[in-house]
């Protein structure tokens, strides 16, 4: 009975865990032509015009923060699997080992889910705290300023138009 419990304490934490988050909290793919990226991946250039934006995904992360996003995203996936895989399995181990009364696998197991969790927990915040400075300044440094206003003349199909964007 015990580790059908834990099974099903286990199962909902983990369920859980992603419930609230949205699929890619990121800006969303519209207009691929207003946006060009050099083959080189190191220079963006974005028609600010328009709406629509290249979303912050791993390309972009890496032409722009480099090293620092793979670091970024390597500490959040490490504490999200430290958190969510290696602490659920180390408590089950703990669990069986007081059950089965193994005083030496029930001590590594403690150890284990106590570790798993006093690591795994800040290195994903961090992780994810790097994250979300770099979307929050990808976005103020090349997405579009929906509020403000600007002039442009272009080529229209009756010949030369002028537009007030605000």
């Amino acid at each position: 009975m015990k580790r059908i419990l834990l099974l099903t304490v286990f199962l909902a934490l983990t369920g859980s865990l992603f419930a609230q988050t949205t699929p890619s909290g990121l800006p969303q793919r519209q207009e691929r032509d207003k946006i060009s990226i050099d083959p080189s991946g190191k220079d963006i250039t974005i028609n600010r015009n328009s709406y629509t934006w290249k979303p912050f995904d791993d390309v972009v992360g890496f032409s722009i923060y480099g090293s620092r996003y793979r670091k970024a995203k390597a500490n959040r996936n490490w504490g999200r699997f430290l958190t969510c895989v290696a602490a659920p399995a180390s408590a089950l181990l703990l669990a069986y080992s007081i059950d089965e009364k193994i005083p030496g696998t029930a001590v590594l197991g403690g150890v284990a889910f106590v570790g798993s969790l006093s690591g795994g927990i800040p290195i994903w915040v961090k992780g994810r705290r790097e994250l979300d400075w770099m979307l929050d300044d990808y976005a103020e440094k090349y997405g579009p300023k929906p509020y403000a206003a600007s002039v442009t003349a272009g080529p229209t199909r009756n010949g030369v138009g002028i537009a007030f964007y605000f």
